[in-house]
């Protein structure tokens, strides 16, 4: 039987946001790119970077393996969501440069995402 955490890492499809972090302290805010029976890929909104996570542990490792676990998937409202899935398009797969240029409204639509996630976290 599923955990409550597993049961909503495995209702994540293509389009959904959640948020991840690292051991280090290092999140990101991601979007599900792809979704199979085993893996979860996605794609960090402001890094660009892409993680297969594991559909059952929410684990996923870096490039540099570090591990990456995703600890929230709270759903945003649409105005944060929106905002985010413009950054997104923006850097359209590509690597955003360090220091993202980012506008007002995108650094506090960041903000606001973060304090609902990190206030909405899996219960393990």
């Amino acid at each position: 039987m599923k955990s409550d955490h597993e049961a909503l890492i495995s209702k994540l499809s293509v389009g959904d946001m959640f948020h991840a972090s690292f051991s280090n302290e290092a999140i990101r805010i991601c979007i599900v790119t792809s979704v199979n029976n085993a893996t979860l890929v996605a794609r960090a909104v402001t890094t660009q970077e892409v993680f297969s996570f594991d559909r059952i542990l929410g684990k996923a490792a870096s490039i540099e393996g570090a591990v990456c676990t995703i600890d929230s998937v709270h759903p945003l409202p649409r105005e944060i969501r929106d905002v985010l899935l413009e950054i997104d398009r923006r850097y359209g797969g590509k690597p955003g440069p360090d220091g993202l240029p980012l506008s007002s409204i995108e650094r506090r639509a960041l903000l606001d995402a973060m304090a609902l996630f990190s206030s909405n976290p899996l219960a393990h």
